[in-house]
């Protein structure tokens, strides 16, 4: 695939719209049309997958500030709008701690024929506590890694286990199905234990494209080995940078061509109707950028990441020299990619610490784009142009519609 690769999270349409409105009454989470209508305008638009998180057990604090991430089972909700489009992949989520390979492959292999080789996955290991009530089964963190890439060994050998071949009726022989073509698995692993073939056959020959989500050095390399593509958050273009260069470097150690796993961060779109709107925005961000310079946003950084070099610096100091390594890999194999971001603003000539605490604390997990929907268009397409990214993840936003009409067909727009 040549261009930018873009993914629309299934949330971005009930979330653009106040759910306390009619108008966001009208396209609820609960209802799954909702999701149907935003895949279709998403696929018109050129957006390549679309994508359903999955956040098991129930946290009730965010209940009360909103509708639930989580309505419909993904793979279920995939099927339905695999049914209703045409080009667009659609991408479930699954939890590698609380699914056995065998149960997913059969699931993933039947959306698989669905959709007609359209199927996509991301692949996590859950966080949240309470994912899987009712079953004892608890791998250990630092076990983990290893029990998500046996996971995703055993799938791939299942679906591996019956070629499309082995599909196509044979008259002259009089056989439905090649039976002597459907391979079994035999495998006993530190975590599953596998016999036989899968019991029903996918569309495809190949894998499905497949996504990992992941913040840390390990996590990186596990992707390197396994995935198609990473999710992670770079807030900043250089951050971005940085992260992509990592794992450009991990994939060749792994194996694997430089550019064979992609880099696919989250965007936050701010679009506004007028270039008077978005100079109005980027005002408002600079006087809340002064509003928290000083002593109060040097010490909320402090505790907020213990790891920067700080103690005994003033709001009025500049930086110190040492605050990270200058190396983004060093900073990268220590703390992950939530210090990459700081690292790379960091760079900034000039800052002194109170300004540097201020504008870390407005950073979020995922760059944001304000501004009118062809400055944010121009503006990933910079990123993309630049090296720092494969595509984005569009996750949350205030404007579908010109999140469809004019931002993505920006993006991926060539010349």
């Amino acid at each position: 695939m040549t261009g930018p690769l873009v993914l629309l999270n299934a949330q971005y349409l009930p979330a653009s719209h106040d759910w306390r409105t009619a108008e966001g009454r009208a396209h609820t989470p609960y209802a799954a049309d909702t999701f149907v209508r935003a895949a279709q305008r998403a696929e018109a638009a050129g957006v390549h997958a679309f994508f359903q998180a999955d956040f098991s057990g129930v946290n009730r604090a965010a209940l009360r500030a909103g509708p639930p991430l989580t309505v419909f089972e993904p793979f279920q909700l995939a099927a339905l709008v695999a049914t209703a489009t045409r080009r667009i992949a659609v991408m479930p989520t699954v939890s590698t701690l609380y699914t056995h390979p065998f149960s997913f492959a059969r699931s993933l292999a039947s959306l698989d024929r669905i959709a007609r080789g359209r199927a996509w996955v991301n692949v996590v290991s859950s966080f949240r506590p309470g994912t899987a009530i009712g079953m004892r089964r608890e791998v250990p963190r630092e076990r983990r890694h290893a029990q998500f890439e046996e996971f995703l060994g055993v799938t791939r050998a299942l679906w591996a286990s019956w070629p499309p071949a082995a599909g196509e009726p044979d008259p002259a022989t009089d056989r439905f199905v090649r039976e002597d073509l459907i391979r079994d698995v035999e495998h006993h692993g530190a975590f599953y234990t596998q016999s036989g073939p899968l019991d029903m056959a996918p569309y495809s020959a190949d894998f499905p494209y497949t996504l990992q989500a992941t913040a840390s050095a390990e996590g990186l390399r596990l992707a390197a080995r396994t995935a198609d593509a990473v999710f992670a958050g770079t807030p900043t273009l250089g951050a971005a940078k940085a992260l992509r260069a990592i794992l450009r470097r991990e994939a060749v150690r792994a194996g694997r061509p430089a550019d064979s796993v992609a880099l696919l961060p989250g965007a936050f779109v701010h679009a506004a109707a007028t270039r008077e709107e978005s100079e109005r925005l980027l005002r408002a961000r600079l006087r809340q950028t002064r509003a928290l310079t000083g002593p109060a946003a040097l010490a909320e950084l402090r505790a907020r990441f213990p790891a920067l070099r700080l103690d005994g610096v003033g709001a009025a100091d500049k930086l110190p020299a040492d605050l990270l390594p200058e190396d983004p890999e060093a900073v990268f194999a220590a703390h992950g990619s939530r210090l990459l971001p700081l690292w790379d603003l960091a760079r900034t000539p000039g800052l002194t610490a109170g300004e540097f605490a201020a504008r870390a604390l407005l950073l979020g997990e995922h760059a944001q784009f304000p501004g009118t929907p062809e400055e944010i268009g121009d503006e990933l397409r910079r990123w993309y142009e630049e090296g720092a990214v494969d595509g984005f993840q569009f996750i949350l936003g205030n404007d579908f519609d010109a999140l469809c009409d004019r931002v993505v067909p920006r993006l991926l727009a060539t010349g």
